[in-house]
């Protein structure tokens, strides 16, 4: 899916490998992951702190998660910075040596420049024949990432409203840009979700990947009632800039489709088969704005979010330290939960829930009927039945540590 051309000194994209300048080029042998994307300005500045030998000069230097062996790779032509997660940390290792100079802009521009073309053309034709059958009942689902901010500037002829749903737990960063990109003119409403995320959380706990309550109260339930104020029950189609190499959940998903949740919402994926590397060749070539949050993670969104986004919150702990202890002290680092399940040394049909910090496994205690549990060593120790399952468990330990750090 991607290739090198030694001329321009810059990455291919496309299972073509076909340079727009110098026509067909080698594949990157050494890729392994769904897609790519730049290194951010902070982490390149994380690498050449830590490591001695190599530094990675000015330029673009692309990233991508080896799935298989389960790191990070910085890489050009070949690999060159290897990133791993430890326990607490990153550990990161070098694969060459010296000072490395990164891909012009205007270079990676320009060899990509055919696809480019092909891509835009390809969501421009989607989206305005999908837009002529909707009798004018259409919108764009603005988050101010950068795939969106491209989306909305590449239909800008459809004159479509930008629909921006605030959380209320974005980072700084994004409602920095969201009012520069409203003093600069662009058409954006702001619907704002009307429960407190924090307030919720000591009864629904702390958000898991496998139970993302947070999505249904903060985005899904307020954007429902933006459509309904300005559509009633018509069908709306939303033009989202989904796209499905950010994810392996996503490999699979259609161009079009209602929403699971929001019953007269079209959901109408322009962009779907466009890469990372794709939307960020689209932004420098167009001059567009960019939130302030990319110079340190590679995906922005809601930050408290657990769903698999572990590397971004071990950044967080030098990038926003404040957010980082907050997650830390809620118990939403899987790695840095503060308790273990053992089984029940007395041969009872009980598990053990081993507490680092008995505030913890009191508070926990206080959620289960007493004739089912037992607390021992002042906390330290909670039985529970040993058919309380994994998920159950984690569910009560997030809301016992919800009642502690919000003081419920």
């Amino acid at each position: 899916m991607y290739g090198w051309c030694p001329e321009c000194k810059a990455v291919v994209l496309g299972a073509e490998h076909r340079c727009s300048i110098h026509g067909v080029v080698e594949p990157l042998l050494t890729f392994r992951g769904l897609e790519m994307w730049p290194l951010t300005s902070f982490e390149k500045r994380l690498i050449n702190e830590r490591l001695q030998g190599l530094e990675l000069a000015k330029g673009i230097f692309a990233v991508y998660n080896d799935r298989y062996k389960r790191r990070r790779i910085v890489t050009l032509d070949q690999p060159l910075v290897e990133i791993r997660m430890t326990k607490d940390s990153l550990l990161i290792n070098p694969l060459a040596a010296g000072k490395i100079e990164g891909m012009r802009v205007e270079s990676l521009i320009a060899a990509n420049e055919q696809r480019t073309e092909m891509m835009v053309e390809s969501s421009r034709y989607l989206a305005e024949r999908e837009f002529k059958r909707s009798d004018g009942n259409a919108l764009i689902s603005f988050s101010c990432g950068k795939d969106s901010v491209a989306l909305s500037h590449m239909l800008k002829d459809l004159e479509l409203k930008n629909v921006f749903v605030d959380t209320s737990i974005e980072f700084p960063e994004t409602y920095n840009f969201l009012k520069s990109l409203k003093d600069g003119g662009w058409d954006i409403d702001t619907v704002r979700s009307e429960r407190n995320f924090f307030s919720l959380c000591p009864s629904m706990g702390f958000p898991l990947p496998g139970n993302r309550w947070c999505c249904k109260t903060q985005k899904f339930e307020p954007f429902r009632q933006y459509l309904q104020t300005h559509f009633g029950e018509k069908k709306v189609l939303v033009f989202e800039a989904t796209r499905r190499w950010e994810s392996i959940h996503r490999l699979g998903e259609p161009a079009k489709r209602e929403h699971w949740q929001i019953c007269n919402q079209i959901s109408v994926y322009p962009m779907l088969d466009w890469t990372a590397m794709d939307v960020w060749i689209y932004t420098w070539k167009h001059r567009l704005p960019v939130n302030e949050i990319y110079d340190y993670y590679d995906r922005g969104g809601c930050w408290p979010c657990p769903f698999g986004l572990v590397y971004r919150i071990l950044l967080m702990k030098y990038t926003h330290p404040r957010f980082f202890d907050f997650l830390n002290r809620m118990g939403a680092i899987p790695r840095f939960r503060s308790f273990s399940v053992k089984s029940c040394t007395e041969g009872k049909l009980m598990k053990h829930l081993v507490f680092s910090d008995k505030r913890l496994g009191n508070e926990v205690a206080k959620l289960l009927p007493s004739e089912s549990s037992e607390v021992h060593e002042s906390g330290g120790i909670v039985c529970v039945p040993s058919s309380l399952s994994k998920k159950k468990i984690e569910m009560l330990v997030n809301r016992a540590n919800a009642n502690l750090v919000l003081g419920k």
